[in-house]
């Protein structure tokens, strides 16, 4: 008897783990932007450019298109305190403002660091990230760019054409 009612709990725990992982990918937050174009990512030629030795080749060729889905964060506060959400949104806008760098928490908590991919341009100061993710702070977004990865960092690196159409709907979404 005490058999059956061991299996009979374990059954209904399954059940209840397998209905909870079912609602919870269901209510997985839906993403509110697109951010990239996941055909046409890659390295464009001021990137190459600047890639002058055959180290800098090397790591460059590494790199490969992702997409990735995840919440935006404020990497200084994340990292620091595992600051992240709604509620963090004052603290991390005004940190994202002053220069702190952006991110992406994909569902894996794997953070990508955001960069700009364009070489001269990022170095020039020509493009800001911070216009495009800053009002996105602690959304779901969709990012395709070029990944790499050193030394357990993570980087994803989006071109500034794509940055150019992030812009507000009044559905209040993104693209």
């Amino acid at each position: 008897m005490r058999t059956r009612i061991v299996y009979l709990n374990l059954a209904i725990a399954s059940l209840a783990i397998a209905a909870s992982v079912a609602f919870s990918e269901d209510q997985a937050p839906k993403p509110v932007a697109q951010i990239g174009n996941p055909d046409s990512t890659r390295w464009t030629a001021t990137t190459y450019e600047a890639a002058a030795s055959d180290a800098n080749k090397k790591v460059l060729a590494s790199g490969k298109p992702v997409t990735v889905t995840g919440e935006v964060v404020d990497v200084s506060c994340y990292l620091q305190l595992g600051k992240r959400g709604e509620a963090h949104i004052p603290c991390g806008s005004k940190c994202i403002e002053h220069g702190q760098p952006i991110g992406l928490l994909d569902k894996d908590e794997k953070l990508y660091i955001l960069f700009a991919e364009e070489h001269h341009p990022r170095r020039d100061g020509m493009v800001d990230l911070k216009k495009a993710f800053a009002p996105l702070l602690a959304k779901t977004v969709t990012v395709s760019g070029m990944e790499t990865d050193m030394k357990d960092y993570h980087a994803l690196f989006v071109r500034a054409s794509d940055l150019d159409g992030v812009k507000a709907e009044k559905s209040g979404t993104m693209k």
